[in-house]
């Protein structure tokens, strides 16, 4: 397996020979990059142990490859269908299946008229070559999607194989695209029907009428679109009007939104289908679960996909050579392949670590949200925030001198990490999930193969002899 930096050298130095040969601003520095630290009692040894505070950026950090067994797509925030070619990893596909609920009892009062029935789509996301024209079909699902189960990325439900409508259009995510999917009477007739009786005044009955619609991207498309699951940006609008007033359209609104309690997540029931054909490619015989050391190469990071960076920190708890340590201040930098980046198919804006151990899964707590690893200097409540990319410096940075400790002081068994993206740093608020935030989305990552692209720099303290 690769070591980004050698295990058996350890660079040194002390605070106290700073300051005896450095300027006064310079101690200013030490004092600022040890601020916050632990107290000394903290490492178990009494107050007048002679201790002194010592840096390292040389401690080894393994990186590998590994795709998950399973990646959660329920319940997401972006809906993605398309297809596109990746030079890197593979031909990637992706559709959607989205439930359709009421969002109050369905009663067009007295005398209504059907008009027609449109599902209205916004999309703000792509990935791939929008220039050619892409191709989406809407099928009508015929099982009913659990709000309460657990969806995976290469999981599916029945649909029908003739699509309701079909488009071909010229992607313009940058500016918000809207689809437009005018649906069949029949099938606007029947919802229609459902105007004041029991099959429209619950989603437990609406369902059993209609299940859902699925996206199906064409064969030919060149690229994956993501379309938004929040503030009904993804509704079925059924128009009508009343014979008392012939000239007014009216509509009432279905959307994806089943239910939502005040301070609980909201359950949008549907999930997305994300595969991957990577024969020929870089990634190919990838396997679950099973790590890919990354040798003389560059390691990877694909959303949906599953496909996450493992970064190990083998000789943390030797730091010290077995005497009590506490560390002060400890970051870990991850730098991408640049050369990777082509037009259409960028790097996250964020991305996350999520805590695995030598099994390479991934944890969830009590609430069934995915465990992440906090980063220290953005601690805002309890919400474990990403990390932005820095494209200045070209570096993700994540300051964990709380879980680097945790792990030393035994409060934390796993001292590995997965590498995932993240579209926004925004985890965990507004009543979400943190795995909707994760896993919907197709983006992905090379990281270099260089000693300096995966860093882990600590300061910490040690008790003296």
């Amino acid at each position: 397996m690769r070591t980004t930096i050698s295990q058996n050298s350890t660079t040194t130095s002390t605070t106290t020979s700073w300051v005896r040969n450095s300027l006064a601003g310079v101690a200013i520095v030490v004092t600022l990059l040890l601020s916050g630290c632990d107290p000394i009692g903290n490492i178990g040894v009494t107050p007048l142990t002679p201790v002194e505070t010592l840096f390292t950026d040389t401690l080894t950090v393994r990186t590998s490859t590994v795709l998950a067994d399973s990646v959660r797509t329920g319940n997401p925030d972006y809906y993605l269908a398309g297809r596109y070619v990746d030079p890197i990893f593979g031909t990637i596909t992706a559709s959607s299946f989205i439930r359709m609920s009421l969002f109050a009892q369905l009663d067009l009062g007295t005398s209504p008229v059907y008009d027609s029935l449109v599902l209205v789509t916004n999309y703000s996301y792509s990935y791939g070559d929008t220039l050619p024209p892409q191709t989406l079909a809407v099928h009508r699902i015929r099982e009913v999607i659990d709000p309460t189960r657990s969806y995976y990325n290469n999981s599916t439900v029945a649909y029908d194989p003739t699509p309701l409508a079909k488009r071909t259009f010229n992607a313009t995510p940058r500016s918000n695209g809207v689809l437009r999917f005018r649906l069949p009477d029949d099938l606007g007739k029947e919802l229609f029907a459902l105007s004041g009786q029991t099959g429209g005044q619950t989603n437990a009955e609406f369902a059993k009428t209609l299940g859902g619609f699925a996206l199906i991207p064409d064969a030919k498309n060149t690229a994956v679109l993501g379309f938004q699951a929040i503030n009904n940006a993804l509704a079925m609008r059924l128009y009508y009007h009343t014979t008392t007033d012939t000239t007014t359209t009216s509509f009432v609104a279905l959307a994806i939104a089943v239910s939502q309690t005040t301070g609980q997540p909201i359950f949008r029931a549907g999930f997305n289908r994300v595969t991957a054909d990577r024969s020929g490619t870089p990634l190919a015989g990838l396997q679950p679960l099973v790590p890919r050391p990354a040798g003389d190469g560059p390691t990877y990071v694909q959303d949906a996909l599953g496909i996450r960076t493992k970064i190990e920190i083998p000789y943390l708890k030797s730091l010290g050579g077995g005497k009590p340590i506490a560390i002060n201040r400890a970051e870990l930098t991850v730098k991408p392949d640049l050369s990777a980046i082509q037009q259409g198919l960028g790097i996250p804006n964020y991305l996350v670590l999520l805590e695995t151990d030598a099994t390479n899964r991934t944890y969830y707590d009590e609430s069934n949200n995915i465990r992440l690893v906090f980063n220290d200097l953005k601690l805002s409540g309890t919400e474990p925030p990403a990390v932005l990319y820095n494209s200045r410096f070209n570096q993700y940075t994540w300051h964990i001198t709380t879980q680097l400790n945790n792990i030393i002081s035994g409060v934390k068994k796993y001292d590995s990490f997965l590498v995932s993206p993240s579209y926004t740093d925004a985890l965990g608020q507004s009543s979400t999930r943190y795995q909707s935030q994760l896993n919907n989305r197709v983006t992905r990552l090379v990281i270099g193969s260089k000693p300096e692209d995966v860093k882990l720099v600590v300061f910490y303290t040690e008790a003296k002899e």
